[in-house]
């Protein structure tokens, strides 16, 4: 599982290495990775583990094959239970809504025929519901983020900021100027230990600079939601 914790440039040259150095060619390599980029630059074999089913299932080609595939199998299968729901409910209705009133033997006998019609197909719906899980229990959710609307002006400002740990002999940067809005959307890029984390603490408060001003709207909300968030 190596791209976790790796930087940009460390999962870049791990790509380069495990696809271009000839060492790799005659070995075979297992990975889990959240990474659908190196994935797909790495790998020639999917294996999908289902939790539902409860299968290990193999795909050749690379994740975006296997993503593709993946959304063609789930629309195919959700279009076949939908069709066969509906066959199901129009079977139903037809068997019985004569026996109340009575009716011919002949009626009375194709109404029990498309009663067991029903019936099977519903056996046929319950066998597959281990794989309609299994083909739905990686279904992207939907994810609906709710805000309290948009500001006026800057929502934090970095004024000149610099930080520096007491044990650090210099500091871990200076001159740091920034402006956040409500339009803003901003990703922090750089080295392991460069002071991405620590300059989210400064905006959110959790740390103060040592030089500098940082300033919040007093009016807005700040909070932080990580990759460890259930901790």
């Amino acid at each position: 599982e190596p791209t976790n914790h790796l930087s940009i440039g460390a999962v870049l040259w791990l790509t380069r290495e495990l696809t271009t150095n000839p060492a790799w060619e005659e070995r075979i390599l297992v990975v889990v990775s959240h990474d659908r980029f190196f994935l797909d630059a790495v790998c020639g074999d999917v294996l999908h583990v289902s939790g539902a089913a409860k299968r290990l299932s193999q795909t050749h080609g690379s994740y975006s094959t296997w993503a593709k595939r993946r959304a063609e199998q789930q629309k195919a299968f959700a279009r076949t239970v939908e069709l066969r729901r509906a066959e199901i409910a129009e079977l139903k209705a037809y068997a019985g809504h004569g026996f109340k009133y009575g009716g011919s033997s002949a009626s009375i006998n194709k109404m029990s025929m498309k009663a067991k019609q029903a019936e099977k197909l519903e056996e046929a719906d319950a066998a597959d519901a281990d794989e309609f899980a299994a083909l739905n229990e990686d279904v992207e959710l939907p994810l609906h983020l709710k805000a309290g609307g948009a500001f006026d002006g800057f929502l934090i400002q970095l004024r000149n900021v610099g930080f520096g740990y007491p044990s650090m002999p210099t500091p871990l940067f200076e001159g740091a100027e920034m402006s956040i809005e409500s339009s803003s959307r901003i990703v922090l890029l750089g080295e392991n230990g460069n002071g991405k984390s620590t300059l989210v603490k400064l905006m959110t408060g959790a740390l103060d600079p040592t030089s500098g001003e940082v300033k919040r709207n007093a009016q807005c909300r700040v909070a932080i939601v990580n990759q460890h968030h259930a901790d």
